[in-house]
């Protein structure tokens, strides 16, 4: 199966086109708001470890890495979407229009952390692995019966993909065809088991033919089919098409926790 979703890449390692099917809609504009805000939150990320050094934070999730799946993926939301992040995706949500001061306030135990700003639709960080794929399920439902555009996001990494909630999300979003993007972030470990050792398939995205939908393999460092991909995801997704899988092939430079 892993042949059937090879990673999808615009550009290579060194910045050159692989693929040109987007190349005239990178514009100058494109390129430095994706640059601006991946370096704001890889400063963000490493301030934040500094921080929890220091005594100043509690246990931090790290992220550095993971910036151009994150931001990429941030950026293709509309401002009327919801996002539901785990405890390592507020790349994302910043990303999105988060203050960096709640997210900090987050990791210092204060509720307040929690509170997204009024003209955002964030949900609270989830702790609990996959918990947060049937509440994206049901708030693109909520927005489907409402006869809006809005979508939502769900972000999890490779280990959710074992849990019971991601196939109960997923399969409740493919029978309703909400509008649902499921952003899956592999970077070959959840904590501290190999990939190998906690599913059998060879690919995330090959789940999706189980619910009979799309299912999008992307190099998850690649900003630009970060980017476009997902909004490609979330066109079919307002079409009235239902959901996508996305499986973002990604490596994630520190560990699993500042624990």
């Amino acid at each position: 199966m892993e042949e059937n979703y090879p990673i999808k890449r615009i550009i290579d390692d060194r910045g050159h086109f692989v693929d040109s099917t987007f190349e005239k809609e990178i514009d100058e504009k494109l390129v430095k708001e994706l640059y601006y805000h991946m370096l704001r939150v890889r400063t963000f990320d490493r301030k934040a470890i500094n921080l929890q050094r220091q005594g100043r934070l509690g246990t931090y999730a790290p992220f550095e890495g993971q910036e151009a799946a994150q931001v990429g993926s941030a950026l293709a939301l509309q401002p009327d979407d919801w996002v539901f992040p785990t405890y390592r995706d507020h790349g994302a949500t910043i990303t999105f229009g988060k203050s960096m001061t709640r997210t900090f306030l987050y990791w210092n135990g204060r509720v307040e952390g929690c509170v997204a700003p009024p003209d955002r639709h964030i949900f609270p960080p989830a702790v609990p692995i996959a918990t947060q794929l049937p509440h994206a399920a049901g708030a693109a439902w909520a927005e489907k019966l409402k006869g809006t555009q809005n979508a939502s996001i769900a972000y999890f990494g490779d280990g959710a993909t074992s849990e019971g909630d991601f196939h109960e999300g997923i399969n409740f979003a493919s029978v309703f065809k909400v509008p649902v993007v499921f952003f899956n972030q592999n970077n070959g470990y959840a904590i501290s088991v190999p990939i190998e050792k906690q599913m059998n398939s060879k690919t995330v995205a090959q789940k999706a033919v189980a619910y009979g939908i799309p299912g999008v393999r992307i190099d998850g460092n690649d900003c630009f089919a970060v980017y476009f991909e997902t909004k490609q995801a979330f066109d079919h997704a307002r079409a009235g098409h239902g959901p996508t899988l996305i499986e973002a092939v990604t490596w994630r430079k520190g560990a699993h926790t500042t624990a």
